[in-house]
């Protein structure tokens, strides 16, 4: 694809996910997404033969850069293996640090789609699945090393604290946009680092 065409596509895909994260995907036309992207609707239908390939396409790239940042964030914490909570706990940082920066509400597509269903094929709707559960596995292993290291102060449930970022992050969205202000994700992400900090003592 010559480079102009994929200028379009991306901008296609950039203009659609403003759309869909203000209006639900529902509520998105295409013409809306030519008018906003400044396209022929021939320009649309050469890229995206129906909307639900958009809705792929979408999924797919948004999906692609969580795993990346998720990735990102592991690689950079990875010098901290000798000591797995100091890692769990820059791991969080990291998305502290990412998410202090913006000025806006943030906006997840995984809730987006979730909230409409019914408009997405099951194969889009695996696709967050296996995001998610690609986010559990991972959180699941840091904090099952923690756990070779240190006691918790209380009984826990791997699999459901491994959870319990996504939960942080998708609840934070929401009531940031709710609040209408600055993006608060990063400050529950903080109580979510001190609570790790509370729960875990070191074995003797």
């Amino acid at each position: 694809m010559a480079r102009s065409g994929k200028a379009t596509r991306d901008k296609i895909l950039a203009e659609s996910k403003t759309l869909v994260f203000e209006n639900g995907f529902s509520g998105t036309s295409i013409d809306q997404i030519l008018e906003k992207a400044g396209i022929t609707k021939g320009a649309f239908f050469y890229h995206f033969k129906t909307k639900s390939a958009l809705a792929k396409a979408l999924i797919e790239e948004f999906a692609l850069d969580d795993i990346h940042h998720m990735n990102d964030a592991l690689t950079k914490t990875e010098g901290l293996d000798g000591d797995s909570l100091n890692r769990l706990l820059q791991f969080v940082q990291e998305f502290i640090d990412m998410m202090s920066g913006l000025r806006d509400p943030y906006s997840c597509l995984y809730a987006s789609y979730l909230y409409e269903p019914n408009q997405f094929d099951q194969d889009i709707l695996d696709q967050i699945t296996d995001t998610l559960l690609n986010w559990r596995k991972t959180m699941e292993e840091l904090i099952t090393d923690v756990l070779e290291e240190y006691e918790p102060r209380m009984e826990v449930d791997v699999q459901s604290l491994a959870d319990h970022i996504l939960v942080i992050f998708e609840g934070a969205f929401i009531i940031s946009k709710g609040y209408k202000g600055k993006d608060r994700t990063a400050d529950h992400l903080m109580h979510l680092k001190n609570y790790f900090e509370l729960l875990f003592i070191k074995k003797q």
